[in-house]
């Protein structure tokens, strides 16, 4: 078999096929060159979505007339000069890979002038075929302009997506761009048609521009410093949620990136307010030092690899919880100083034990039972359902330190999910599809789903009792084996001690097994198997924080345990609700996300019946 060796149009055009993907990939390339040389204004046009022409416009430092040659050469760049900066990059575009793969498969034009020279300069590439350098007219800055993208390479054309597909891939791009550089004024226009132009001034202008008023009125600020790692930005407030992640946005040092980490850390964050197959809202910006990431992972540059994963996890979780303190409201957890914590945790020793004919005094009470006379009673406490065992000390001083009057509006904002004091006051009119309870107090008729707020209530008390380290520990009858890779044996054993804590015994069994001998009582119908895959999910990523595995758990186990709907409740039944949810200190939406309450005015009713117009 003969062994060439490629000539340089082959290989240029088999390079322009790795960076060069689609219109999209152009528009992003170019940005982030204009963003690279200190432009505070961008224009980018496009035509056909992007096939046919791609216009990127800055007021940059523009180049030199001696380097718009170099430019366009492959592995040309002013990013990066030594090996050593590849450990530390701080720009957008670095590889120099960019204007060379474009111009090889389209016909490109340079049009460029610096702030000292006094003529501006143009080059036109046509298929990587150089023309001259001529003189011409232009402001400070660069414009480039694409035209009949992959002309002298048919294959790749064919390839492309419809127009319109085209189009939307660029415009979510240029979304997530206004939103990473909220101070730089962009202006795009698609098909001669003006679709954003912002004002360079703040966030919350640049996600006013992207997203409409329903979105910018339901979210809330995080601002939070660990070291030298900063975090600010915007989250969705509780009760608003979207059907999927594409309006999730993080930036990290100026560049917009896609993170696994980040991602489940908010979800994780807000997972008890969220209803199934719902996610947060988020516009995030973590600044941190650029050798603690590493943005070379990907020629397209949107993933990342942070040199301390569990670090950025815990930075963004406990900035979102808090974030969700101080708009619900809620008191200050006690016992979040992480000393303190280790006090509260009783050695393995410790723990109580007790075999299957002892549960009875302390199981929740039964599925249709809410009289007085049940085993554990639940108290007013300062108790959140948000707070567990390891939320660290930063998140209660940011509690601390919250402003008042703020709180005082949001608590207004948010009435439909706080409780109220006098809950038990309202005159209960009757029942509906055996599933509601319908309420009235004032001008106002209450639609309050029982099933929803006894699962409210049996969450709560479950994971005041894990908080509290009220953990009593059952011996499995047959203790569960489970067989696993070597890796995943050394992961589950490398969480030994945090499981001890929360009742769980968990050894190394044989060469290629765990077994579990005990869990917590609270616990006790657990499916062990799918805990286990639960903890191992993401063990290439981070190490998981167990009270979020946990909090998993109590949510299926305060379900199964709730009355259902379509249960006919007595009045005592009814009456003893109520007084539970109104002494318990909680948010009024069950552990999925699912309103307890639904507030409708009597000026909506008289609205209905046209009484108000």
């Amino acid at each position: 078999m003969a062994i060439n060796i490629l000539d340089s149009l082959i290989i240029n055009r088999i390079s322009a096929g790795e960076v060069v993907e689609s219109p999209f990939s152009i528009v992003k390339e170019l940005i982030d060159n204009s963003i690279d040389a200190g432009a505070d204004k961008i224009t980018i046009e496009i035509k056909n979505g992007g096939i046919d022409q791609i216009i990127v416009k800055d007021n940059g430092k523009g180049i030199d007339r001696e380097d718009i040659i170099k430019a366009f050469l492959p592995h040309a760049t002013s990013k990066i000069s030594n090996l050593e900066d590849l450990d530390s990059i701080g720009t957008l575009g670095f590889r120099g890979e960019a204007l060379a793969s474009i111009s090889n498969v389209s016909q490109t034009s340079l049009v460029t002038k610096t702030q000292k020279a006094e003529f501006a300069y143009k080059l036109d590439v046509n298929g990587g075929n150089f023309g001259e350098i001529e003189p011409t007219t232009i402001d400070c800055g660069t414009r480039i302009e694409v035209n009949n993208l992959f002309f002298n390479t048919p294959a790749r054309r064919k390839f492309l997506k419809k127009p319109k597909q085209e189009e939307n891939q660029i415009t979510n791009i240029i979304a997530r761009y206004i939103l990473a550089n909220p101070t730089i004024s962009f202006k795009y226009t698609v098909d001669n048609n003006l679709i954003y132009q912002t004002n360079g001034k703040s966030l919350i202008d640049a996600i006013s521009c992207v997203y409409d008023k329903e979105i910018t009125a339901n979210i809330l600020p995080v601002n939070k410093n660990i070291g030298n790692l900063t975090l600010s930005g915007y989250v969705s407030k509780v009760g608003f949620s979207k059907p999927n992640t594409t309006y999730q946005t993080l930036i990290i040092n100026g560049r917009y990136v896609i993170d696994e980490i980040v991602s489940k850390a908010v979800y994780m964050a807000f997972e008890e307010y969220l209803m199934t197959r719902q996610f947060p809202f988020y516009v995030l910006n973590l600044t941190m030092p650029n050798v603690d990431v590493d943005v070379n992972v990907h020629p397209s540059k949107m993933n990342v690899k942070f040199s301390n994963p569990s670090k950025i996890y815990d930075l963004v979780y406990t900035a979102c919880r808090a974030s969700i303190y101080n708009f619900l409201n809620f008191k200050e957890p006690a016992n979040t100083n992480s000393e303190a914590l280790k006090t509260q945790i009783q050695p393995r020793d410790n723990l109580i034990k007790t075999d299957i004919n002892s549960l009875k005094e302390i199981e929740i009470e039964p599925n249709n039972n809410f009289n007085k006379s049940s085993t554990i009673e639940l108290r007013q406490t300062t108790y959140s359902p948000i707070t567990f065992f390891d939320l660290k000390q930063e998140t209660a001083t940011n509690i601390e330190n919250r402003n008042v009057s703020s709180n005082a509006n949001t608590k207004q904002e948010n009435s439909d999910y706080k409780n109220v004091e006098d809950f038990v006051n309202f005159k209960i009119v009757g029942e509906l599809f055996n599933e509601f309870l319908v309420l009235e107090r004032g001008d106002n008729l209450l639609l309050l789903d029982f099933h929803a707020g006894h699962e409210r209530l049996n969450y709560d008390k479950l994971t005041k009792m894990v908080n509290s380290r009220e953990i009593v520990v059952q011996d499995l009858l047959v203790p569960y084996v489970q067989t696993l890779n070597s890796l995943e044996i050394d992961f589950i054993l490398s969480l030994k001690d945090e499981l001890s804590n929360l009742g769980f015994d968990v050894n190394a069994f044989g060469d290629n097994k765990i077994i579990i001998n005990t869990v917590p009582v609270q616990l006790k119908d657990i499916n062990l198997k799918n805990f286990v895959d639960d903890l191992i999910h993401d063990m290439k990523i981070l190490k998981p924080k167990m009270d979020n595995e946990i909090r998993h758990h109590l949510m299926q186990k305060a379900c199964k345990s709730s009355v259902k709907a379509g249960m006919k409740l007595s009045e005592m039944e009814i009456n003893e609700l109520l007084k539970k949810l109104d002494k318990n200190n909680s948010v009024l939406l069950c552990p999925h996300g699912r309103p307890v309450i639904v507030n409708i005015s009597r000026a909506q009713i008289e609205k209905w019946f046209k009484r108000l117009v």
